[in-house]
C-alpha cells in the first residue's frame, strides 16, 4: 500500500519522484512538493523519514 498526503493529493511516490528530478533539502521538499505547511502536516515526519531512508535528500557539500 502506498502512503498518501491528503493535503497535497499526492502519493509519497509522486512526491519522491519530484524530489528525484530536482533534489532539494528536506524542508524545501516539504514546502515545494507538498501542501503540508498549510495543510494538516500529519505526514511530515513520515515523509522526512522515508526520504532519508531512500537517500533522496542531497548532502551538503563539504569544504576540502
Amino acid at each position: 500500500s502506498t502512503m498518501f498526503c491528503l493535503c497535497s493529493n499526492k502519493s509519497f511516490d509522486e512526491i519522491f519522484e519530484l524530489q528525484q528530478r530536482n533534489p532539494v533539502s528536506t524542508e524545501e521538499m516539504i514546502a515545494k512538493y507538498t501542501d503540508c505547511l498549510v495543510g494538516c502536516g500529519s505526514c511530515i515526519s513520515a515523509l522526512k523519514a522515508e526520504a532519508e531512508f531512500r537517500e533522496l535528500i542531497p548532502q551538503p557539500a563539504t569544504a576540502i
